[in-house]
């Protein structure tokens, strides 16, 4: 196997499901977070001792996917609507070229993790649309790495806690030395960022911030005191969250998880599947008798969920499914969250409730 040096395009990414609904700047982002490789013509492409958790995508030539419960192989061939998908789909346990072919490698916790922001993006953009809200969508935008700490769960309860705070040109926002209180983002707005030299006591320009961007948190995080100083060079609104709740927020919750064989058990007693992931995911890959209600549809249409059904909520790994059932939980619905999602019931056989 071969790794290609030219670069993949954005062009190129949105041919793949689920890439296709991500924003434009996370498929921006994930061009240059991707490795393409080009593989020779019986070559094994992945099997069941790939260790890391990737996205294989079929970009050019053919391949044959070996799919858990199937005697003959899948043969896919770049173009077709199978190849949409990626090849190590949950259920899909190996793949082997049958033609010099180039895939595209994506790391998969990655992948995940940015469908799961991007579908609360969507779900936050358009309640601030109906609602006459924040749009708390630029939190999830930024995909910073503060934001990564906090469990998917707990962003609905980010942006309940959340302050708008409007404020000047030329306003002190943190000073240098000073104790950790807030953790901020920029709603709208420009400000700079200075350090004072401790040997010469000049004032350094270390930034500008724009619109999107986050700052205050690692004093929060690491409870040292600020070691810059930020100053707002034009008017803006800032969203502060208090440093007790933002470190609250990076607990996980309480949630009722369970695995593949207790699903299985409560499934029997009239429990039902209800997978959050993307429509065209739900078509190209469901667990028998799943009813499909997205994550960022989630909020608009939760008055069709039946109050006295159990759900068992489920998507590839979990971390969409948490915040699903945490949602659906805070409304009084009983829900479960299938532990490891898709990809691990896939990966293991589940023995049938007795």
């Amino acid at each position: 196997m071969n790794d290609d040096l030219s670069e993949v395009d954005q062009e190129q990414l949105k041919r793949f499901e689920p890439l296709a609904t991500l924003a434009d700047h996370r498929i921006e982002q994930l061009t240059t977070l991707t490795t393409l490789n080009e593989v020779q013509p019986s070559e094994v492409i992945f099997d069941q001792n790939l260790t890391e958790k990737q996205a294989i995508f079929l970009l050019e030539g053919d391949a044959d996917v070996t799919v858990k419960g199937k005697d003959e192989p899948l043969r896919v061939s770049a173009g077709d609507a199978k190849a949409r998908f990626s090849l190590t789909n949950p259920g899909n346990l190996a793949a082997t070229s049958i033609s010099a072919s180039k895939i595209i490698r994506i790391d998969g916790d990655l992948l995940d993790m940015m469908m799961a922001w991007d579908q609360l993006a969507t779900a936050e953009t358009q309640a601030a649309e109906d609602d006459s809200q924040i749009d708390n969508s630029k939190f999830l935008n930024g995909f910073h790495k503060s934001f990564q700490q906090i469990p998917i769960a707990h962003i609905g309860e980010l942006f309940e806690r959340v302050e708008p705070i409007p404020v000047d040109s030329g306003e002190l926002i943190i000073e240098q030395g000073d104790e950790g209180d807030y953790f901020y983002l920029i709603e709208y707005g420009v400000a700079r960022v200075t350090r004072k030299d401790e040997d010469s006591g000049d004032e350094i320009h270390l930034a500008d911030l724009g619109e999107g961007t986050s700052f205050g948190e690692d004093a929060l995080l690491s409870n040292n005191k600020r070691n810059a100083t930020v100053r707002m060079n034009t008017r803006g609104v800032l969203l502060r969250l208090y440093k007790d709740d933002f470190l609250e927020l990076l607990d996980q919750p309480a949630l009722d998880w369970v695995t593949g064989q207790q699903a299985a058990a409560l499934i029997k007693q009239g429990a039902q599947w209800l997978d959050v992931r993307h429509e065209m995911e739900f078509n190209q890959s469901r667990l028998p008798g799943a009813t499909n209600l997205p994550l960022h549809e989630l909020r608009q249409r939760m008055d069709e969920l039946n109050r006295n059904q159990h759900y068992i909520c489920y998507c590839n790994s979990g971390r969409r499914s948490s915040a699903a059932a945490f949602s659906m939980a805070k409304t009084g619905l009983k829900v479960s969250v299938l532990e490891g999602g898709l990809q691990q019931l896939m990966a293991t056989p589940v023995k049938k409730a007795s």
